[in-house]
């Protein structure tokens, strides 16, 4: 049925454009990604439970309103710590861990859909979601206000400061 994953695909981009345009951001990336996760996982586990296809289309809705923003938010916790010569390196890695994860779980719920009731199924595909959220919950995270390692800048006295009118 390709219209439920074009519900989790709808839900997705309804939930980026709540996300980037409509949030006040006043927790940090981390807390952020703990809820997001947290949400996305519950929200799989949830379409498991469906009594039907229509009720299973608006639980993947409501799931794919977490997928585009704890993406987002992803990136930016891994961006935090980063010093600026490494962000590339870091989003390299989150693109890295979300590709890596998302076809071997699809490997996984595949070969398992033949072995266990469908409910199950999508529990375990919510599995990874609430572990990211556990995990990220029991990390220390970045302290909010710490200083940034950044580029050393010698500056000669001698040499003139630029101005305005530069």
């Amino acid at each position: 049925m390709p219209w439920l994953l074009a519900a989790l695909s709808v839900g997705s981009a309804v939930g980026g454009l709540v996300n980037n345009g409509a949030v006040c951001r006043r927790r940090s990336a981390r807390a952020r990604l703990g809820l997001l996760a947290a949400g996305l996982g519950g929200a799989l586990a949830l379409a498991g439970c469906a009594p039907g296809p229509l009720a299973m289309a608006a639980a993947l809705g409501l799931a794919g309103l977490f997928v585009a923003p704890a993406l987002a938010t992803a990136h930016l916790y891994a961006d935090e710590p980063a010093a600026p010569g490494a962000r590339t390196r870091a989003a390299a890695w989150i693109n890295t861990a979300v590709n890596a994860g998302s076809s071997g779980c699809s490997a996984a719920v595949g070969l398992l859909l033949g072995h266990l009731p469908l409910a199950l199924c999508f529990v375990r595909a919510g599995a990874p979601a609430l572990g990211c959220a556990s995990a990220v919950r029991a990390s220390r995270g970045v302290r909010a206000g710490a200083p940034r390692p950044g580029p050393v800048t010698r500056v000669d006295p001698r040499e003139p400061r630029p101005t305005a009118d530069r």
